[in-house]
């Protein structure tokens, strides 16, 4: 009886190793990357934070200024937007969507554009009950902050992707 739990074990193994999967692993850091400065329209925000944080353990140094052989992270327009969603019957809000926008735009080190500016999206809905207005603002809070998470390493993906492209 023990053979047959074992050997659906090694059955699903050898299907995830067929099917090319594979983990996402450390971001790896294109040369012109190496040392960067990390600018942000919200320059005070978490997501400029985060994103220099993640540079760092990725083994880029953060540069106090622009200069030669500095790479840029531009992250332009970053802002979070709360649109309503849907409204019920009695013409209250329902649901309300949490967009979270942010164009990215990376130059090396050589002073190339290595990808144009793009925007990057998330959107979070969420469900707003009038008798219980009072936590709506805690509700909102926590998905910001997951939502500056999430977008941190969007960012570091599309990063990852650069070097990637250039590596080919």
């Amino acid at each position: 009886m023990q053979m047959i739990p074992r050997f659906l074990a090694v059955l699903a193994v050898l299907a995830l190793a067929a099917c090319g999967f594979h983990l996402r692993g450390e971001v790896k850091l294109a040369p012109g990357l190496q040392r960067v400065i990390v600018t942000s329209s919200d320059p005070a925000g978490p997501l400029r934070r985060s994103v220099e944080d993640a540079m760092k353990h990725a083994g880029a140094t953060i540069a106090p200024a622009a200069g030669e052989g500095v790479g840029e992270i531009r992250m332009t327009g970053v802002g979070v937007q709360n649109l309503v969603g849907s409204v019920g019957a009695n013409a209250r809000v329902n649901e309300f969507n949490m967009v979270y926008h942010v164009d990215l735009e990376i130059v090396d080190g050589a002073g190339k554009t290595v990808l144009e500016k793009q925007p990057i999206e998330q959107t979070r809905s969420y469900t707003f009950d009038q008798t219980q207005a009072a936590g709506a603002g805690a509700q909102q809070d926590v998905i910001r902050r997951e939502m500056e998470r999430d977008m941190a390493q969007a960012v570091m993906r599309k990063i990852d992707s650069v070097e990637r492209r250039l590596s080919k």
